[in-house]
């Protein structure tokens, strides 16, 4: 069996794992930049097609535990920040601890912020522009389209919007069509 220290740094050279199971290959820089046999990926859950699928990127510095020792049987076991690869930026209060990050590799961002008074949890594009905010200090929940389009659609079905007031809003123009019958009902129904 060929030994190799239980935990070591490597760098992610491969993603190409031809067994589809997302498996990745490293190099070692202590050890002359060996490229490994295929490693397994940690997650915090996996199972038969569930779980988390967080594959690292090539270029990625990780860290590595063997099998037993056998250099042969590598598991990454999670991604490393440095100087070179910060992590996302925080709140300014890096002590307070009070958002946590999903960000992607083109900047999509899905934020958790436990500030307290100020909890909401955000989902927003890499541009900024479209986002989606549970905000539970509102409460409130908002949809944010900064250019483009909201569509809601159920072919299929009903869409139905139940509040004390709702309001309907146009800047420019306001279309209602029905394929059928079109029901406007109230206690009192003014048209101006």
């Amino acid at each position: 069996m060929q030994q190799q220290n239980a935990i070591v740094v490597g760098i992610v050279a491969d993603l190409d794992d031809p067994d589809r199971l997302g498996r990745v290959r490293v190099t070692y820089p202590n050890y002359d930049d060996q490229l490994s046999n295929w490693a397994r990926v940690a997650a915090p859950m996996a199972g038969k097609k569930r779980g988390f699928r967080f594959t690292p990127e090539v270029g990625d510095e990780v860290l590595v535990v063997h099998e037993q020792g056998d250099k042969r049987r590598p598991y990454v076991m999670g991604g490393l920040w440095s100087s070179a690869d910060e992590p996302a930026t925080d709140d300014g209060n890096p002590a307070a601890n009070n958002w946590r990050f999903i960000v992607s590799r083109s900047g999509h961002l899905v934020k958790l912020d436990d500030t307290a008074g100020a909890e909401k949890v955000e989902i927003i594009d890499q541009s900024g522009m479209l986002r989606v905010v549970l905000d539970s200090s509102g409460p409130k929940i908002e949809v944010t389209a900064s250019t483009g389009d909201i569509d809601l659609k159920a072919p299929s079905g009903t869409v139905t919007i139940d509040a004390a007031t709702v309001r309907i809003k146009a800047s420019s123009s306001l279309q209602i069509e029905a394929g059928g019958t079109l029901t406007v009902t109230g206690a009192t129904v003014n048209i101006n």
